[in-house]
């Protein structure tokens, strides 16, 4: 932590102004006035020791959330205490978070900073790439130029930490919602999904308090009898989210990749919303279920934080896997680009009586399902 005391570009003006006007004098021999030169750059000394002594003992600390979501303001704090006696005066933190980040560089003011108070100051920051931000050492610095701006002392400002940027999210439409839940549009071409969670189980007598919209009518007709139907929910039903790989190379591909990690959050989301046992499958060693540790939720977003759209992810291959197990199921796969022969991995992994959906995330059709993630 070394502190640097330079003269501030004030100070190099007034410095060399009287340098002059004193080596002027002295060569006329006007010894009086010299004197009064050598005593204002006796102040610039003392100035330079106060500015010293004023950045002695000065501890930061930087706060930001473990997580937050690319595009959404984060508060970004720094508290700043002092360890020797004293008042600090005028002290400034300088803050370059991130690239990519908004704003490029935060100053923050802290007017005071005493010994037996911690000071505070807070300003919100937008993280416009998802990823793993790496808060590096050299990426803040303290400063302060009490007494007279004269000089500048600054040292780095020591508080290293990591945060992870999930990736943006949009707004499913009602279409998607009514997809997952079962009630799907005519005019869709996915196979129709099954009544919700659940699938009927048998036929009853009417009891007391049976809700009379499950009374089964032909039964009732032929039994002579009132009939109501049963429902139990179905068991093995689950959802699964599958992200597919980047398709192509440049910025083009690059921005759809992104745009269909966000199409992949927001699904996941919704999922989560829905109650649906969901799990998701990003080609990798480990899937991801929602019901997992409490956290499902949480755990996904942080996996899709740091996906990559190439690597060692084989989704197509997981999708293979997925078809040899028993179903139905509700398959969702995001596409980046075009994949051929994916609407036939995808039919045969959702099962005979599944349902199954590709959102490609370049084309213009995914703001049918999902809005706010345009190109």
């Amino acid at each position: 932590m070394t502190l640097r005391v330079r003269p501030t570009q004030q100070g190099t003006v007034y410095l060399w102004t009287i340098a002059v006007f004193s080596v002027t004098l002295l060569l006329l021999g006007e010894n009086l006035v010299f004197l009064l030169g050598a005593f204002a750059l006796g102040c610039a000394g003392v100035a330079w020791f106060l500015t010293r002594r004023n950045m002695r003992g000065i501890v930061c600390r930087r706060e930001l959330p473990r997580t937050t979501t690319a595009g959404a303001p984060t508060p970004l704090t720094w508290h700043v205490t002092r360890t020797t006696r004293g008042s600090a005066v005028g002290i400034e933190i300088e803050d370059r978070p991130a690239r990519g980040a908004k704003p490029v560089c935060l100053r923050m003011e802290f007017p005071s900073v005493t010994r037996d108070e911690e000071a505070t100051c807070a300003h919100p920051v937008v993280f416009g790439r998802r990823g793993i931000v790496d808060l590096r050492r050299g990426q803040a610095q303290v400063a302060s130029s009490f007494p007279l701006g004269l000089f500048w002392g600054t040292r780095p400002a020591v508080s290293e930490g990591r945060l992870l940027v999930r990736p943006r999210e949009g707004r499913p439409t009602n279409r998607l919602r009514r997809l997952l839940r079962g009630n799907q549009p005519a005019e869709a071409r996915q196979r129709k999904l099954w009544r919700g969670d659940d699938v009927i189980y048998g036929v009853r007598e009417f009891r007391e308090g049976d809700d009379p919209r499950r009374i089964h009518w032909r039964s009732t007709a032929r039994r002579g009898a009132l009939i109501v139907s049963e429902w139990r929910a179905e068991q093995g039903r689950q959802a699964v989210l599958v992200l597919g790989r980047g398709v192509g190379a440049g910025g083009s591909a690059a921005a759809d990749f992104e745009r269909a990690v966000s199409a992949a959050a927001t699904t996941w989301r919704l999922l989560a919303r829905e109650n649906m046992r969901t799990r998701m499958l990003l080609g990798g060693r480990r899937d991801v279920r929602l019901e997992e540790a409490g956290r499902g939720l949480e755990a996904g977003l942080d996996q899709l934080a740091v996906v990559r759209p190439q690597g060692a992810r084989r989704p197509r291959k997981a999708l293979r896997r997925l078809a040899d197990q028993p179903g139905p199921r509700t398959v969702v796969y995001v596409a980046s680009g075009t994949e051929r022969g994916i609407e036939r991995d995808v039919a045969a992994a959702a099962g005979r009586g599944g349902s199954w959906i590709v959102l490609r995330a370049g084309d213009a059709s995914l703001a049918r399902w999902i809005q706010g993630l345009d190109r």
